[in-house]
């Protein structure tokens, strides 16, 4: 079987482009339909004739000696030329390997912004250390032949020794099953990587650096200091970030019109998210898709009078924006870096331990469970999907002894 010739698979790229429109699609499409017939006509020495008519049916018709009878009858030319052209090459995505897959969806994802500019940064950096620098042994054979033990193996590999962390593992294997299913979603047959088990894999054990969180104590400190030094946007959002079970994306992408002081309530339905264009890196993007993907991260969390205070003095000094936390140009929002750098500062004049705006999430999660807020509640107000991630932010913040509590319960 011969390998078709590159202006194909060129002519066939370009139809992933979803700028494309009707009257260019046709012409791609007339295209390949031209390179495949001169493609087949170099090697198959045998006329094509027709059309021919039988009755009410039209047929082409041509030699074909690998076939029990000899002939290759079908309604259109066409079909003819399809046929053959699988005869001679096999069908042009049986080509295609898996390393051509990835850079083929890269490549989509960022020219039509498919994806989350930092999530294909995670997948160019993951596939290229992980599957590309260890040697997977299936990267350059055609996808549609990759097995399930072949995938595993790999795997299994890269963790034998116990010494990659769950989580750098779930990364791999996330861009691994992206790009599988990214070829079945184009039509490529291949496996679904996605239900390979990996149950039996053994990984180094997780120091969870979200251990210790911000206390009671800390979070005290760090709102008094907020209180004393000079107030700007950004520590007006730390004061509120402690006021709202909410994401450093959430925050950032909040505007004011989400804000209903009459219900005393913030409405949680949006996310910034950075996007590589024409004219920066990364651009931030105002999103309605929560994290994940879920419809359930929409949600309204109440206001305590402290954050109606907060809002009240974010809408006096800056007036003029749409957003509720903007930056100095009042167009765009506040940046996370920038946030967090803000935060360090105001932990070190608190003498509090850093833990990141994320760390703020852990606390106010934690701080709920103590106060006896329904799980299922915690969950809604947090925008998670399950309980056991809601469980994951249950951290330790008290030193509150309980004993005399237990006592009343058990005696």
């Amino acid at each position: 079987m011969l390998t078709p010739t590159p202006n194909l698979f060129a002519l066939q790229s370009f139809l992933s482009c979803a700028n494309l429109d009707t009257e260019d699609t046709s012409s791609i499409l007339q295209m390949i339909r031209k390179e495949k017939e001169k493609q087949v006509l170099q090697l198959h020495k045998y006329k094509i004739s027709g059309p021919f008519q039988t009755g009410k049916q039209v047929y082409f018709t041509t030699r074909c000696p690998w076939l029990p009878s000899k002939k290759l009858n079908r309604n259109n030319y066409n079909d003819i030329i399809d046929e053959l052209y699988e005869h001679y090459y096999g069908s042009t995505n049986d080509k295609i390997t898996v390393r051509e897959v990835f850079e083929r969806m890269i490549k989509d994802y960022e020219e039509n912004n498919k994806k989350n500019h930092l999530t294909l940064v995670h997948y160019k950096n993951d596939w290229n250390k992980y599957v590309v620098g260890k040697g997977a042994k299936w990267l350059d054979k055609p996808i549609g032949k990759v097995l399930p033990s072949q995938i595993f193996d790999f795997y299994n590999d890269l963790t034998v020794d116990n010494t990659m962390l769950k989580s750098t593992f779930t990364n791999v294997k996330t861009v691994v099953n992206a790009v599988f299913d990214y070829a079945i979603n184009n039509d490529i047959s291949c496996i679904k990587a996605s239900e390979i088990s990996t149950k039996m894999l053994k990984f180094a054990q997780n120091d969870d650096k979200w251990k210790d969180v911000y206390t009671y104590e800390d979070k005290k400190k760090i709102l008094s200091v907020c209180e004393k030094i000079k107030p700007t946007v950004y520590t007006k959002g730390i004061e509120l970030m402690f006021c709202l079970d909410i994401r450093i994306g959430e925050l950032r992408a909040l505007w004011k019109e989400d804000v209903n002081l009459n219900a005393k309530t913030i409405y949680i339905g949006h996310q910034m998210v950075d996007r590589q264009t024409d004219t920066a890196y990364r651009h931030p993007i105002r999103v309605n898709i929560m994290k994940g993907g879920k419809e359930a991260g929409k949600r309204y969390i109440p206001l305590s009078d402290r954050a109606i205070g907060i809002i009240n003095w974010l809408n006096e000094h800056y007036r003029n924006s749409v957003w509720l936390l903007p930056n100095n140009t009042g167009n765009e929002p506040i940046y996370t870096n920038r946030f967090n750098e803000n935060l360090k500062k105001v932990c070190q004049k608190a003498g509090v331990k850093y833990f990141s705006s994320h760390g703020i999430r852990f606390h106010n999660i934690s701080a709920m469970y103590d106060a006896g807020v329904s799980e299922k509640e915690i969950q809604r107000l947090s925008g998670h999907t399950t309980t056991d991630m809601t469980r994951h932010y249950n951290k330790m913040i008290s030193d509150a002894c309980e004993d005399e509590k237990i006592r009343s319960i058990l005696g």
